[in-house]
């Protein structure tokens, strides 16, 4: 056993630091589960996150001291497990028919801990006190969507949108704090703002300055008594420190890449539960480049890509292929489009029929032009820190050459990749985006998208991105999308790979349903149980 947790900690080591943020591969904060020592603390469950500057969920800038505070504090508007935006707070919704305006119902039974009800002044005072809070902030973006808003009740409001986009109820997905207890603190590390009263599933017991902060169960959580009475929330330097706890059977939980620690797992030591990530991988194609231009190009080149294999290979299953940049979890998921299954015989046959063939005998692919025979080469562009970017290069290089093609490989650090893929010094890339639930695809996929570094431009395509933007409500919202992604999947100016997958292992103490998400990991803890440790 210890030489299997040894394994574990040296390769976890090396998944934390070994890959910087910029490369795509994200470094996922890790939330740990403490096993302690002693009989009375048997059974509190004790979880991590660094030292914090704040414990005001909306002036706090650190994303593990987020994951922390979603345990005291409930957003207004929550996302399920498709990422789809679900009542919370708010209890219902309706829209404007310019879609710049959601009047929102509040619940009327949610209490703060400290007994006074929450209401729509404190859902005001939420919004100003993003507005007012250092730029930096985890929820500074909200302001990107929200421009204002308008009380019409106790338990009622309306929140205006400085442009009609259709994921803009996920925008609303920020904790709202309690205006009379944090009205005037301005001060990030005030008494009050370091001393968390939220509605949540837990509240704060006590905290020791950069030690340790207990949390106890709510009794009046609208959710329902989490059945973990108690949490322990200790305070470290790192993700390495994190993982060093987990490896040595001193913590209970880690969240980290899936596809880097499957193969490590031991269901005697600890569960395993995966959850799909916001990671998703392509290979792009250089529209400057008139070879590119040809749909039959395109679409022979994703027919070479083995994406089975190298989900089963590359990612080691802890991915899902997806044949569009909307994830397959997601309820805006179209599946019907076509999938451009592994099929080198139609890849052949498609690079036949536009003229490439091997003339001389040499193996290679060439085609007639002005200047007689052409060789049919490429340069696949990807960074060398990224593994798995670096295996699925390797990999369609080998499927090309096979096929005829002229191949190299440009395997370059971040910053040189980074620096040619968006100047367009590429013929493919293998890239990936971390996408969210309010992502806008016209960035990527539209004439004038700011992360259009491929440069790909199409007016119908234009009109979809503008009408999936422009959708309102449920119903217009999955139609648009439906053909926005089968124009994508047509068109193809990505061939979409995987979504990743994270992973959240357990000890064997942890157990009831547990369910993360990307979104919210703790999204089930009212449902957690915790038992004693088993040896």
């Amino acid at each position: 056993m210890k030489k299997k947790l040894t394994i574990l900690l040296l390769f976890c080591t090396l998944i934390f630091s070994g890959c910087s943020k910029g490369d795509g591969e994200n470094n996922n904060f890790t939330v740990s589960g403490g096993v302690d020592q002693s009989q009375e603390e048997n059974r509190v469950l004790t979880l991590s996150m660094r030292v914090p500057e704040t414990l005001n969920p909306l002036r706090n800038k650190e994303e593990t001291v987020d994951t922390i505070l979603k345990l005291i504090y409930q957003p207004l508007i929550a996302f399920d497990e498709a990422g789809k935006p679900c009542p919370s707070i708010a209890e219902s919704w309706s829209f404007s028919k310019d879609g710049r305006t959601f009047s929102i119902q509040l619940r009327s039974d949610i209490t703060w801990q400290n007994g006074s009800h929450l209401t729509a002044d404190d859902v005001a005072f939420s919004i100003e006190t993003i507005r007012g809070a250092e730029e930096d902030t985890v929820y500074k973006k909200v302001l990107n969507y929200v421009s204002g808003y308008s009380k019409t009740g106790q338990y009622s409001l309306d929140i205006h949108f400085s442009a009609s986009f259709s994921k803009n109820l996920g925008a609303l997905n920020f904790p709202v704090i309690s205006a009379s207890y944090y009205q005037g603190q301005t001060d990030p590390k005030s008494g009050v703002n370091m001393s968390p009263m939220g509605s949540g599933p837990y509240s704060m017991q006590s905290y020791s300055m950069a030690s340790e902060m207990k949390l106890k169960a709510n009794p009046s959580y609208v959710g329902g008594e989490p059945k973990i009475e108690t949490i322990s929330v200790r305070t470290t330097g790192g993700a390495e420190t994190d993982v060093y706890a987990f490896a040595q059977g001193m913590t209970d939980i880690i969240v980290t890449d899936a596809i880097e620690t499957g193969r490590y797992t031991d269901e005697g030591v600890s569960g395993v539960h995966q959850f799909p990530s916001n990671q998703y991988d392509f290979i792009g194609f250089n529209f400057h480049d008139p070879l590119f231009q040809d749909k039959s190009m395109r679409q022979a080149i994703a027919y070479a890509l083995p994406k089975k294999a190298i989900c089963d290979n590359v990612y080691l299953q802890y991915a899902q292929t997806t044949s569009t940049p909307v994830s397959p979890s997601s309820w805006l998921y179209e599946e019907n489009v076509a999938p451009f299954d592994y099929d080198t015989d139609m890849a052949a046959t498609l690079l036949k029929n536009i003229g490439w063939v091997d003339n001389n005998g040499d193996g290679r692919l060439e085609k007639n032009g002005e200047d007689g025979l052409e060789q049919l080469h490429v340069r696949i562009l990807a960074n060398q820190e990224n593994g798995a970017r670096k295996q699925v290069a390797t990999k369609l290089r080998d499927e090309l050459t096979l096929l005829g093609f002229d191949v190299s490989l440009d395997l370059l650090p971040f910053e040189q990749y980074q620096e040619k893929f968006t100047t367009g010094d590429f013929d493919l890339v293998v890239g990936g985006w971390q996408m969210s639930p309010v992502t806008d695809l016209y960035s990527f996929f539209g004439s004038s998208g700011s992360l259009n570094y491929i440069g790909y431009q199409d007016e119908q395509m234009d009109a979809l991105l503008l009408a999936a933007n422009q959708a309102i409500g449920d119903g217009e919202t999955l139609l648009a999308y439906s053909s926005l992604q089968k124009r994508i999947a047509e068109e193809l100016p990505y061939i979409s790979i995987v979504y990743r997958n994270e992973a959240m292992f357990t000890s064997n103490r942890v157990g009831g349903i547990v369910v993360p998400t990307e979104e919210n990991i703790f999204y089930t803890i009212n449902q957690w149980t915790f038992g004693s440790k088993k040896e």
